[in-house]
């Protein structure tokens, strides 16, 4: 069963976006690292589509950072 983060998905989605790219990191790259279509991504990224916990979870430990820093916690 898959547990979707109920967040503010406009701050969620740019903040996702944003540190990938501070990252220097490629959609294509991340997608196969974390095993998430580039489709989904991309949707995650602009906040047409809710993201999972654990994908959530995949992307922040890919970037370094805690989940909470997608939903507000400390700033990099």
């Amino acid at each position: 069963m898959s547990v979707y983060v109920d967040y503010g998905t406009e701050y969620l989605s740019r903040r996702l976006r944003e540190h990938r790219c501070r990252l220097g990191l490629a959609l294509t790259y991340v997608s196969k690292v974390v095993d998430i279509s580039v489709n989904d991504l991309e949707q995650y990224e602009y906040g047409y589509k809710a993201i999972t916990t654990e994908e959530l979870s995949k992307l922040a430990n890919l970037y370094k950072v805690s989940p909470s820093y997608f939903l507000g916690g400390i700033s990099v």
